[in-house]
C-alpha cells in the first residue's frame, strides 16, 4: 500500500484552488469589459468610477457562486424542494422588477449578457434539471435586479 504523501495532497489542492481562481479572474474581467460596455452604449453620460467598477464586480461575483449554488442545490434537493424555491424566488423576482420598470431595456441587455458569460464559463449549467433551470434564471434576475438598483441610484447620484 501506497504512503499517503501530505505534501502532494496539498500541493495538488493549492493547483485546483489557482485553477479556479484563473478561470474565476478570466470571467471578472470579461464581464466588467463587456457589462460596462453595454452602460456605455446605453449611457454616455456615465462615469465610470472606481465604486461602478466595484459594483460590476460584486454583480459578477454573484453570477458566477450562483451558478455553483444552483448546481449543488440541483444535486442535493428533491424536486419538491426546488420547485417551492422556484416559487419562492418568482415572488421576489416579482417585486424587485417592478421596483426597476423604468431601467427594463437595460436591464435585460445586461442580463443576456451575463447569462451568456455565465454559461461560458460554467458548462456545468447545461446538466441542470428543468427547476434547475428555472432557479439559476431566478437567481441571476434578482441579482441584474440589485446591480440595476445600484446603478440607477449611482447615475442619480452622479
Amino acid at each position: 500500500m501506497e504512503k499517503f504523501d501530505s505534501n502532494s495532497f496539498h500541493s495538488s489542492i493549492l493547483a485546483e484552488f489557482k485553477k479556479l481562481d484563473d478561470i474565476m479572474e478570466a470571467f471578472q474581467n470579461e464581464f466588467k469589459t463587456e457589462i460596462l460596455d453595454i452602460i456605455n452604449n446605453s449611457f454616455k453620460q456615465a462615469n465610470f468610477s472606481e465604486e461602478l467598477k466595484e459594483m460590476v464586480l460584486t454583480y459578477a461575483n454573484q453570477m458566477f457562486n450562483t451558478a455553483e449554488s444552483v448546481s449543488d442545490k440541483d444535486k442535493n434537493y428533491n424536486e419538491f424542494r426546488l420547485a417551492d424555491e422556484v416559487n419562492i424566488m418568482t415572488k421576489v423576482v416579482t417585486e424587485l422588477s417592478e421596483q426597476n420598470k423604468e431601467s427594463k431595456e437595460l436591464a435585460d441587455k445586461i442580463h443576456q449578457k451575463a447569462k451568456e458569460l455565465m454559461v461560458n464559463y460554467n458548462p456545468f449549467i447545461m446538466d441542470l434539471s428543468a427547476n434547475g433551470f428555472r432557479l439559476l434564471e431566478k437567481y441571476t434576475l434578482m441579482y441584474n435586479n440589485f446591480f440595476i438598483g445600484s446603478f440607477t441610484a449611482h447615475i442619480q447620484n452622479a
